[in-house]
């Protein structure tokens, strides 16, 4: 038996009218999970605020960074919008006396304004920091998938021999930070765990090593980390960021994750000596739901509720008279 504690599966019901009777009962049923599953890791709280604190020390600059791009983009959506709405207001004659005089000086008139102030650089410079990170749902998963992709051997043809395999490729030290108590649904973020699990069994494998120092961390942090990180970027809301080991202070970073366990998919990586085949134990999980406390009772009302949703479908359908074909007889 674990010793883990058992945890409730409940959901809104999705009838029109939800059952509420007091002559239920709550019954518990045992379903099998699905054995492929990777769990979260479990981080003490101490470590995620020591965490969440150097990151936070990290991102210095990026919050003014990320409010003068927002402010500049509403000038230029305002300077723009302006514009086609005075343009707008001309009349035909004009418009089309514009146009041509536009199409024959083409080549002597110079960038139109709005180009220009596109291609000038912004007045603040971007932090150092953005080019070791990755923010955001999607821009962390497109990494992880990525990482997972570039693990896979690929077999080139050789002059010696039929097939050789590229050399494995050194792995490297990353760091996902998940906020997963902010995120609602949770769902959004339960790809992470098998995606970090795919990049660390395939990618040791490829490399043949097992350095706990390597590898791709999952941190999952508490309640209010992400209105720490968002006032921290000038962001409304960082979900799940992505910090490389060529990031400053990461060192510092990753000597914090010692004991943190990697997630890891074992079924991923190829039997070896090493790594000798392991059946999975089997899950099962206790669904919460109901059921009627006088079964035959149940049965019965049930039955007369068909009978006469029956008899409504027949009364609402419509008689149709049969056809009668008449034939002469000679």
């Amino acid at each position: 038996m674990s010793d883990q504690v058992a945890r409730a599966h409940t959901s809104q019901s999705n009838r029109a009218k939800a059952r509420v009777d007091a002559d239920r009962k709550t019954v518990f049923k045992s379903v099998v999970d699905n054995p492929f599953r990777v769990q979260w890791p479990h981080v003490p709280v101490n470590i995620q605020n020591s965490i969440l604190a150097g990151v936070v020390g990290m991102l210095g600059g990026v919050a003014q960074y990320n409010l003068d791009r927002e402010h500049a983009s509403r000038k230029r959506r305002r300077a723009g919008g302006a514009r086609d709405g005075g343009s707008a207001k001309k009349p035909k004659s004009s418009q089309a006396a514009a146009q041509q005089s536009s199409v024959v000086t083409a080549d002597a008139t110079s960038i139109p304004a709005m180009e220009v102030d596109a291609r000038k650089p912004d007045s603040t410079a971007a932090p150092s920091i953005l080019q070791h990170m990755s923010i955001g749902i999607n821009e962390v998963t497109k990494r992880l998938e990525a990482l997972a992709r570039s693990h896979r051997q690929t077999i080139l043809p050789g002059t010696e021999h039929p097939a050789t395999s590229e050399p494995p490729k050194a792995t490297s030290s990353r760091l996902v930070i998940a906020c997963r108590a902010d995120v609602d649904p949770p769902i959004l973020l339960g790809h992470l765990p098998h995606l970090v699990a795919s990049c660390n069994s395939v990618g040791k494998h490829v490399a043949s090593t097992t350095d706990q120092s390597n590898g791709t961390w999952l941190v999952p942090m508490s309640k209010g980390a992400e209105t720490t990180l968002a006032e921290a970027m000038g962001l409304r809301r960082v979900s799940v960021i992505l910090i490389e080991d060529s990031a400053p202070q990461f060192p510092t970073l990753a000597s914090l994750l010692q004991d943190v366990a990697q997630p890891a998919a074992p079924w991923l990586a190829p039997m070896t000596v090493v790594n000798p085949a392991r059946l999975i134990p089997t899950h099962i999980k206790q669904l919460r739901t109901s059921a009627p406390k006088d079964m035959k009772a149940a049965k019965e009302q049930r039955s007369k509720e068909r009978a006469a949703a029956k008899e409504r479908r027949r009364a609402r359908k419509p008689k149709i008279p049969k056809q009668v074909t008449l034939s002469s007889v000679p």
